[in-house]
């Protein structure tokens, strides 16, 4: 299977820590990669280099064979344009209508007639279920139709991978799912890598191909769904589980940790 992604040996530095520790794997040709673990593990930090946001210290980040952690700024924008990114918050413009903000990409990176422009756009709202909304503003819609929005403006210029960070976060579970079964419809439909960064166990299980768990600045786990949930490593089956008691507790036990927050009870 082709890989469109190589991160060998990663190593980014804050001061002393080292928040990425030597990450090594692969994202292949077509599939959809979960980046996971808890708050604090990395997976946003390995997001940011991955995009060229950051720059590693160490090691090498490969998207198509060329380098996004020594590659200088104007090949890095190249490569930047044959992906899309669905920011946590959606990160759109107010100012601007939604089918302004859907065609903002093709207007700064195309030459395109405008009325193309606005036929492209028509078509990446109807793929997201937003058919006539180009003419309202982000505050005239709900937080799940905000995400779609982005959604479609992640996807206007046809990307080979798309990036999405938290794609769930802030919505409640029926609008998550939604987005969820938008990233599997559309990476079958447009033949997309998608790369997910989440905690959310149910949407992971729900849309991955493949995972990879982080834990203090390194991969603890890779592989199918079914191999994360048959793991034996304690770390990923506490998380996966959401169970307090664990390698990672706190290092209390529960009943000094909740005593620590209400006292005596």
């Amino acid at each position: 299977m082709k890989q469109v992604i190589q991160i060998q040996n990663v190593i980014k530095r804050f001061g002393d820590r080292a928040v990425l520790n030597g990450i090594n794997f692969n994202i292949h040709e077509g599939e959809t990669l979960v980046i996971m673990g808890g708050s604090g593990c990395g997976k946003s930090t390995l997001l940011r280099n991955i995009i060229g946001l950051m720059r590693p210290e160490e090691g090498r980040i490969m998207i198509f064979g060329k380098d996004m952690a020594s590659a200088p700024d104007e090949e890095r924008n190249q490569i930047r344009k044959s992906f899309g990114m669905l920011f946590q918050g959606s990160a759109l413009f107010n100012s601007l209508t939604v089918g302004e903000n859907v065609a903002l990409p093709l207007k700064e990176h195309t030459q395109l007639d405008e009325q193309i422009i606005k036929i492209i756009v028509k078509v990446k709202l109807e793929l997201v279920g937003l058919t006539g909304f180009e003419g309202l503003k982000p505050y005239e819609i709900s937080g799940g139709m905000k995400k779609r929005v982005a959604l479609a403006r992640a996807i206007a210029l046809d990307p080979k991978i798309v990036f999405y960070d938290e794609p769930g976060a802030g919505l409640d579970p029926i609008t998550a799912s939604v987005i969820d079964h938008l990233i599997m419809d559309l990476s079958k439909k447009l033949k997309m890598t998608s790369v997910v960064v989440t905690h959310e166990m149910k949407s992971a299980f729900r849309i991955a191909d493949r995972m990879v768990m982080l834990h203090q600045g390194r991969v603890i786990a890779e592989g199918t769904a079914e191999d994360i949930r048959n793991s034996t490593n304690p770390y990923v089956h506490q998380f996966i589980h959401g169970e307090m008691d664990g390698p990672d507790h706190f290092q209390k036990t529960r009943d000094d940790y909740l005593k620590g927050i209400f006292g005596n009870v």
